[in-house]
């Protein structure tokens, strides 16, 4: 979750530099960094798909919704899409606490 967290973070710091106009300087770093945290997500979501593989469905749509913030049209879509992806990883975690109750 602090994987998915951390990327959800990056994309948005990313695309709000973009979407003022930010120093492209600024915007190449940004991006850099999301392409870390991009990185970071792929093992731990894997592990969750072969451990649990019920919670699979649940953790791609977080990691989905987090991908889908790239390219907001504005700063309303790109809140949306932040709002969309916090609400998929609680849905992760509420999933898993299901799982395990």
């Amino acid at each position: 979750m602090a994987a998915l967290a951390a990327h959800r973070r990056s994309m948005y710091i990313r695309e709000r530099l973009r979407l003022t106009g930010a120093d492209e300087g600024l915007v190449a770093e940004a991006r850099s960094e999301s392409h870390r945290t991009r990185a970071e997500i792929t093992a731990p979501l894997v592990t969750l798909s072969i451990l649990a593989p019920d919670l699979a469905g649940a953790a791609t749509a977080a990691e989905r919704a987090t991908y889908a913030m790239r390219g907001a049209a504005d700063q309303a879509a790109l809140d949306d899409a932040r709002t969309k992806a916090t609400g998929a990883a609680s849905g992760l975690v509420n999933a898993a606490a299901q799982q395990l109750a």
